[in-house]
C-alpha cells in the first residue's frame, strides 16, 4: 500500500492544471463584449477626431496671432502716418500764416511806395 503523502504532489499538480484551465475559460468569458468593443472603437475614433480638431484649432490660433500681429503693425503705421499728417498740417498752417503776414507787409510796403510816388509826382 502506498503512503497517502505520495498522493499529495499528484493532487497538487491536478489541482493546478484544473485551476489554469478554469482561468483560461474565465478569461475568455470575461473579455469585452462586441458592444463594449464597438464603444471602445467609437471612443478611440472620437479621441482621434478631438486630436485633429485640436490641431486645427491650434493652426487657426497661430493664424489669428499672425493676423493680430499684422493688424497691430498696420495700426502703428497708421498712427505714425496720422501724427506725420498732423505735423504736415501744422507746418502748412504755419507757412500759410507766414505767407499771409508777408502779403500784408508787401501790401503795406506797396501802399507806402505808392504814396511816396504820388508825393514825388505832385512836387
Amino acid at each position: 500500500m502506498k503512503h497517502p503523502a505520495s498522493r499529495r504532489p499528484r493532487f497538487k499538480l491536478i489541482a493546478t492544471v484544473a485551476a489554469l484551465i478554469l482561468c483560461l475559460f474565465t478569461l475568455n468569458a470575461c473579455g469585452p463584449s462586441a458592444e463594449e468593443k464597438a464603444l471602445m472603437q467609437e471612443t478611440v475614433k472620437a479621441a482621434e477626431e478631438a486630436k485633429a480638431a485640436a490641431a486645427r484649432a491650434e493652426a487657426a490660433s497661430k493664424r489669428m496671432e499672425a493676423l493680430t500681429s499684422r493688424l497691430e503693425s498696420a495700426a502703428q503705421k497708421a498712427e505714425a502716418a496720422a501724427i506725420e499728417a498732423a505735423s504736415a498740417a501744422n507746418r502748412a498752417d504755419a507757412a500759410t500764416n507766414r505767407a499771409a503776414e508777408a502779403a500784408s507787409r508787401a501790401e503795406a510796403t506797396a501802399k507806402k511806395t505808392e504814396r511816396i510816388f504820388e508825393k514825388s509826382l505832385m512836387k
